[in-house]
C-alpha cells in the first residue's frame, strides 16, 4: 500500500518507526528480523535453560510485524517458538513431566502470534488513519476552491 508523497506528510513518512519506513527494503528487515532471532536464540542456549531470554524473543517479532506486515509477523512467531523450543530442548531442561515442554512452546507461541497480530493491526490503523487524512486534506482543498469560486462569482 502506497501513500502519496506530499510536503504535508514527508515528516512521518521518512521517520525509521513509521511502518512504511522500510517498505523498499523489506527483505533486509525480514532478514534482519531473522539474524535477530538467531543470535537471541544462540544466546538463550550458551546461557542455559536457567537465564530466561523468553522476553527478548519478542524483538524479531515486533519487527517483522510492524515493518512488513501480519504474516511476516505470524512467520517470525512460529520461527520464535521453534527456536525457543530447540534451545531449550539442546540446554537438556528437566521436565517433571516429557509433555510440558511442548505446553511451553505452545504458550509461548501464543505470546508471540498475540504480539504479532496486535502490532499489524496497529499498523493497519495507522496507515489506514493516515490514508484517511490524505483523502480528507484532498477533499478539503477542492472544497476551498470550489468556495473561492463561488465567492468570485458573487462577487461579479
Amino acid at each position: 500500500m502506497t501513500f502519496p508523497i506530499n510536503s504535508a506528510n514527508l515528516p512521518t513518512q521518512w521517520r525509521f518507526t513509521h511502518p512504511t519506513a522500510f517498505e523498499n527494503f523489506l527483505g533486509i528487515v525480514r532478514g534482519a528480523s531473522l539474524a535477530v532471532l538467531i543470535f537471541i536464540g544462540w544466546l538463550d542456549y550458551i546461557t542455559g535453560y536457567e537465564f530466561g531470554f523468553f522476553i527478548f524473543y519478542f524483538i524479531p517479532v515486533a519487527i517483522a510485524a510492524w515493518y512488513c506486515g501480519q504474516k511476516d509477523g505470524i512467520w517470525v512467531a512460529i520461527a520464535s517458538a521453534i527456536c525457543w523450543y530447540l534451545s531449550d530442548r539442546l540446554t537438556h531442561h528437566p521436565y517433571s513431566r516429557a509433555y510440558f515442554i511442548y505446553w511451553e512452546m505452545f504458550m509461548r507461541f501464543l505470546s508471540f502470534l498475540t504480539t504479532s497480530t496486535t502490532l499489524s493491526k496497529i499498523r493497519r490503523m495507522v496507515l489506514n488513519e493516515e490514508l484517511l487524512i490524505a483523502e480528507l486534506l484532498e477533499t478539503r482543498s477542492k472544497l476551498e476552491k470550489h468556495i473561492g469560486l463561488v465567492e468570485l462569482t458573487k462577487d461579479q
